[in-house]
């Protein structure tokens, strides 16, 4: 199991869609930083006012936003479709399937893929924190009184953990798509519409609740694109509320959602493996 992930994580490490899709983070946070230190020592920055500890604290791990909004989790979605799709357009699943069990490859592709995509994130996240420390240094603001390292840590913690479950969620469902379909257009297609429904569905459940005001909070409850938004929701201290009519709503507690979402991540992760399983790629 081992030498099958670190064959996956060499195969990752070079790939094109690494660097656009997984590596463009802390590319991006890095040069985002440079600028910082630039304009702070030639002194062209505005006299914007100094943030709060609290602001300033929020701000430092911004970068664990993106996998809890959509376009960051598009972005995780198409790298996931070429990580699971790719092997059945290269033809490659034939070369390797004989060396591993079935499911040792697809556990394999979750675990690098998860972990690659948590270390850009991490590092990411320690270039934008490094970049705020260092500002003072090169002339600019001066970090605000009262931000403590015990502080600081323990949010950049909690932003961590909130984006652990969209992260897991999105890959696993996007190599679902991809066992299912064979195609990297596809399973990004239908990973992008997926992540939509789930923008759409506080609409789509009031207009259903007109029509079937006793099925729709139900399914709402038993589906995960409700729970994704509670989640994210939850991610900023409150969770999301459906209004459905007069006297209806939809809400439920962290736990509600993180075992749900628990629960539909582990049943396409076995219907993955069931799939996979059972196709033919000689």
């Amino acid at each position: 199991m081992i030498d099958a992930m670190t064959a996956e994580a060499l195969k990752l490490r070079g790939h094109r869609a690494t660097w656009l899709m997984v590596l463009i983070y802390p590319i991006v946070f890095l040069l985002f930083v440079l600028v910082q230190l630039v304009t702070d020592m030639t002194g062209t920055a505005g006299g914007a006012q100094a943030p709060t500890a609290a602001l300033w604290i929020e701000q430092s791990h911004l970068v664990w936003g993106a996998p809890l909004s959509s376009g960051g989790r598009f972005l995780i979605a198409g790298f996931a479709a070429v990580v699971f799709a790719g092997e059945y357009g290269w033809n490659t699943w034939k070369l390797v399937i004989p060396a591993r069990a079935r499911w040792q490859l697809l556990a394999a592709k979750w675990i690098a893929t998860i972990i690659l995509l948590l270390a850009a994130f991490a590092a990411a996240d320690l270039l934008g924190l490094l970049g705020s420390v260092l500002r003072p240094l090169a002339g600019g603001p001066a970090i605000p009184a009262g931000v403590s390292l015990s502080d600081v840590a323990q949010a950049h913690a909690a932003a961590a953990a909130h984006a652990v479950l969209p992260i897991l969620y999105t890959v696993v469902l996007a190599g679902l798509l991809a066992v299912l379909t064979s195609s990297i257009l596809a399973t990004a297609g239908l990973s992008v519409a997926t992540i939509l429904l789930e923008q759409l569905f506080p609409s789509i459940a009031f207009f259903a609740y007109g029509y079937a005001p006793a099925l729709t909070p139900a399914l709402a409850q038993l589906l995960p694109f409700y729970h994704v938004t509670n989640l994210v929701a939850w991610a900023g201290g409150s969770g999301a509320t459906i209004p459905l009519g007069a006297n209806a709503t939809i809400a439920a507690p962290q736990i509600v959602s993180l075992a749900a979402l628990l629960g539909w991540t582990a049943a396409c992760g076995a219907l993955t493996i069931y799939r996979f399983g059972r196709q033919d790629l000689n």
